[in-house]
């Protein structure tokens, strides 16, 4: 049962004795009473320094950057694990310069959506560059890598249909199942066995089967070799959202699907630029057919502003540099390797991971507050992640590896991570 009018003192809100979990179903007949509950909250955060989320970063998200700390009211610097910016993209001297030339020419914004007179020259050139890049017929490309999951999903699916889901799936995969008003149903992570039973239960609905690359909390990758087969045995669509995994898994770069050799098996294939591309917006691919009729009825697409030309400027030039030059991409494995050893020498629980999304283990959300305050009091800046975005009691840190750290860097994040946890042994929640 939640949170209600009744059993929470506004006037005296401790935030040990709550979570973010608790105010999703709060009950009241006033349509704002729970802002007015979780203020309190937050409140008493700030106060013990718990809360960490949303201040302001003031330099380029390099290996270290400057921070707004609003508890010293000063700028400091901190060690960056919780950027995506896996390959150094973001501020790479020849995508400034592409960016800055094309502003030049189109100004900042695209300033129409894309069916109107949004979609650029230089933008349709971005999709015929990411549908060869990902070896499929057409592309279509979206603000954001939210809303191209909201849109594909939310305009391909229909009452009747059924999604189904790893449950680790992002929320922008089960926003878009939402919207469309399909029935959503979940597997078990990264279990063949337990899909082929709920695929099974269907009796041939119309279905799609919907799984990430890289999963973007635990860092493990998706079990492509088995999920598909069984997907095909029923007929089931396949989705696979490729967000954590694009220029750093596969030959070519086009991520987990590649990888596994498996790029022909996918029907429509998500990706953002968001992470290794270092920039902002999304992608969908597959058949030219489907994605011209998705183009007219992905609500996501079609109402939004379409993408900045000096965005798609930019990121053409990140696939002009990727394909010439992967050793960013070398640097990245490297980097990854050697931090998930580090990390297991040290005793560290980092789950399954195979990639450069590397948890922490954290335990309750009580102990992770503490733990995520004495890290930022070391200078040290990562993923804080609770409720809603992994389940309760599964807390953890999320460090983000870069191609542009140093060992230098990865030592110290260890060294610090092992200080703060050491420290929490003795640790115990105020009663």
């Amino acid at each position: 049962m939640g949170l209600s009018k009744k059993n929470v003192d506004i006037n005296n809100v401790n935030c040990d004795d709550y979570t973010v979990a608790d105010f999703s179903d709060f009950d009241s007949d006033d349509l704002f009473d729970v802002s007015e509950f979780f203020w309190g909250m937050y409140q008493d955060g700030i106060r013990r320094k718990y809360w960490v989320y949303g201040q302001p970063v003031m330099s380029t998200p390099k290996d270290q950057f400057d921070v707004y700390d609003m508890y010293t009211d000063s700028v400091r610097t901190f060690l960056n694990f919780c950027s995506y910016n896996y390959l150094g993209y973001s501020y790479h001297p020849e995508v400034k310069k592409a960016v800055q030339e094309t502003i030049d020419k189109y100004g900042i914004g695209a300033v129409s959506a894309p069916l109107l007179s949004g979609r650029y020259d230089i933008t349709q050139k971005l999709e015929e560059a990411i549908a060869e890049f990902k070896g499929h017929e057409a592309a279509i490309v979206f603000p954001t890598g939210y809303s191209a999951n909201l849109g594909i999903l939310s305009g391909l699916l229909k009452e009747r249909d059924v999604a189904v889901l790893d449950i680790l799936s992002h929320a922008s995969i089960y926003d878009g199942v939402r919207l469309a008003g399909a029935d959503i149903k979940v597997f078990s992570h990264n279990n063949p066995r337990h899909l082929e039973k709920v695929l099974k239960s269907l009796h041939n609905k119309r279905t799609i089967v919907c799984v990430e690359g890289v999963y973007s909390m635990d860092g493990d990758l998706a079990n492509l070799p088995e999920i598909i087969p069984i997907c095909k045995k029923y007929g089931a669509k396949i989705l696979l959202d490729e967000a954590h995994a694009s220029l750093v898994f596969g030959e070519r770069g086009a991520g987990v699907a590649e990888h596994f050799g498996l790029e022909d098996e996918i029907d429509i294939s998500i990706g953002t630029f968001s992470k290794s591309f270092g920039s902002i917006g999304g992608f969908a691919s597959g058949k030219l057919k489907l994605m011209t009729y998705l183009r007219m009825f992905a609500r996501a697409y079609v109402f939004s502003c379409a993408m900045a030309p000096h965005t798609a400027a930019g990121i053409l030039k990140v696939l002009e540099i990727y394909k010439k030059d992967k050793s960013a991409r070398d640097r990245l494995w490297d980097n990854t390797h050697y931090m998930q050893n580090k990390l297991k020498e040290e005793g560290f629980d980092i789950g399954n991971t195979k990639s450069q999304v590397i948890p922490v283990m954290a335990g309750d959300d009580l102990r992770l507050r503490e733990i995520s305050k004495r890290l930022q009091e070391r200078d040290l800046y990562t993923g804080v992640v609770t409720y809603p975005a992994v389940p309760k009691n599964k807390t953890r840190l999320r460090l983000s590896i870069s191609s542009h750290h140093t060992k230098d860097d990865l030592d110290r994040c260890v060294e610090i991570l092992k200080e703060v946890f050491d420290e929490m042994e003795s640790w115990s929640p105020p009663q």
